[in-house]
């Protein structure tokens, strides 16, 4: 039995890599012939239109610079490259006509050159292509042109680059628009996952979607950093304008997704101390549930808008998610939502500027997403004394005894009427509690 389901696990496991593998591949696909065609191209020019012989500066130029990059523009790759080759080929050119070649003239050339590369730029492209350029100048069979055409090479292989990012330019939007909607999935299932936390009022649960929240943080950096290398691509391209208003949307989305996201964090974790310490009245757990369980309806509705291809099916998934917010939003009232306590008070309160994120994902100003709640009414705080005005709990526990029986006999005569305390009316016995200390002392 545990060898079966070893071999079942290995199994899903390579099927697993297998899948990713052939998804990079389908998704690199256009920018592996990209840099083929670019590479081969640079050569064959540099080699039959200029009359270099062996010019593999040039090839190594324009593959690097179309190298699969994410987090930076291609622009800025292209330029570090180019830069960098030219600049390398240079100095291992002038340093090899004054100490010759060699093992250690190739080790004295190669920290100079990354000396160099350090003081002018701190992009890494940029450094490793300086020191490498410069000791291959050296190590390598001299050319019968003599030195200094190399760098001539480098330029070539950088312009190839350029024109084939230019002239056959990949759409830069797939990418993005997949690693944001996968961002979002997961987004809705911590939601999910906090809502039956909630519902089934178990911390250890609450904890977990902590977890799982911590989680997405390598998610958002993915669909970040491929939107910044997308808008870099669609500033090369000659269909790149169409491109942009759409990926700065994205962007904006994303920085929005990024904000709800740390609310929630900040939310799971409030919640899994609540439901380890507190109990809430039923009402509150309902309505908190219900409130998490629209919230991951909406987040999956983002997802589809951010990931569809038409404009006019995008703009009406993000009108349907905005709507569906603002529902959302005309409920966040402790009141309306049965509150009874300062902790599910605080639950509440924690959920406001996380909807106001979402309604700024959807492209609604903070102004106009802060419109969207509805306004406050009486809070429970409001009655508590302000917390300069509450003296220090005495450290004897005797005297806090005495203090606990007074306030829950005077909670019964005055604040409730005579009933007592409800289970989960801490908001009373905290008032009462403080006000008998401030008398006492």
């Amino acid at each position: 039995m545990g060898v079966s389901h070893a071999w079942s696990r290995l199994v899903q496991s390579f099927c697993d890599w297998f899948m990713t593998g052939m998804r990079r591949v389908r998704e690199g696909f256009f920018q592996s012939l990209q840099i083929v065609a670019s590479g081969i191209g640079a050569y064959i020019f540099a080699q039959h239109v200029l009359g270099h012989s062996e010019p593999i500066f040039a090839a190594t130029a324009a593959i690097v610079s179309l190298g699969y990059v994410r987090g930076a523009t291609h622009a800025r790759r292209m330029l570090e490259v180019t830069i960098g080759v030219t600049l390398g080929v240079i100095i291992g050119d002038a340093l090899m006509l004054l100490l010759g070649r060699g093992i250690w003239q190739a080790a004295v050339i190669l920290l100079i050159s990354i000396l160099v590369a350090r003081f002018l730029d701190d992009g890494i492209i940029f450094t490793i292509q300086m020191g490498l350029q410069s000791c291959l100048v050296v190590l390598m069979t001299p050319t019968v042109e003599g030195p200094f055409l190399r760098s001539l090479d480098a330029i070539v292989g950088g312009a190839f680059a350029f024109l084939m990012m230019f002239l056959f330019p990949k759409d830069p939007r797939v990418s993005p628009r997949w690693n944001s909607q996968k961002l979002l999935a997961a987004y809705s299932d911590v939601l999910k996952e906090s809502a039956a936390a909630m519902e089934a009022y178990d911390s250890k649960a609450a904890w977990m979607a902590l977890a799982s929240a911590r989680n997405l943080q390598p998610l958002y950096a993915t669909a970040d950093g491929e939107v910044v290398t997308a808008k870099g691509m669609a500033q090369l391209s000659w269909l790149g304008r169409s491109h942009r208003s759409e990926l700065l949307e994205l962007a904006s989305t994303l920085n929005a997704v990024d904000l709800a996201i740390r609310n929630t964090r900040v939310l799971n974790r409030r919640m899994a101390s609540t439901l380890a310490h507190v109990q809430l009245s039923e009402s509150a757990i309902i309505s908190l549930t219900t409130v998490l369980s629209k919230l991951s309806v909406a987040v999956t509705l983002l997802g589809e808008a951010v990931s569809h291809r038409e404009d006019h099916i995008r703009s009406d998934l993000k009108a349907q998610t905005e709507r569906h917010l603002v529902r959302i939003a005309q409920q966040l009232d402790p009141v309306l939502m049965g509150v009874r306590t300062l902790e599910a008070e605080s639950l509440v309160l924690m959920v406001r500027p996380l909807v106001v994120d979402l309604l700024e994902a959807t492209g609604k100003s903070h102004d106009e997403a802060v419109q969207c709640l509805v306004p406050l009414t009486v809070s429970m705080t409001e009655h508590a004394p302000r917390t300069q005005q509450i003296p220090a709990i005495p450290q004897d526990p005797q005297k806090q005894r005495e203090l606990l029986d007074q306030a829950l006999e005077q909670s019964e005569d005055s604040s409730t009427g005579g009933r007592g305390l409800c289970p989960d009316d801490t908001r009373t016995l905290n008032i009462v509690l403080r006000s008998q200390l401030r008398g006492d002392q």
